[in-house]
């Protein structure tokens, strides 16, 4: 954990590093970048196009931001699974514009 965090340190939050992208798609990611969110061996990641952006999250980060978020919400040790992904379904209904089924 010290070893990501003084790796981190050496890559600025506003890093622009080069990388590249073969023909295939494949990206390749500088290992000082790799390093600095504990990717130097791989691993999952989630990709998301923000605002004509890609954003590469690893699955810790979205993990350890879900749990803060239980934790800041109150329902952390209230909330199962099962609420969660009823919640979800819900929500995805409401932004489909489909009215709630209860």
């Amino acid at each position: 954990m010290a070893a990501r965090k003084s790796a981190a340190a050496a890559v600025s939050h506003q890093a622009s590093l080069r990388g590249h992208v073969s023909e295939t798609g494949r990206l390749s990611l500088p290992v000082e970048l790799r390093r600095a969110v504990g990717l130097e061996k791989g691993g999952p990641v989630r990709i998301d196009l923000v605002d004509g952006a890609i954003r590469i999250r690893t699955m810790r980060e979205i993990r350890d931001r879900i749990r803060a978020l239980a934790r800041e919400s109150g329902f952390a040790e209230k909330a199962s699974v099962a609420d969660f992904l009823a919640w979800r379904a819900d929500e995805r209904m409401v932004e489909a514009g489909k009215p709630d089924q209860d």
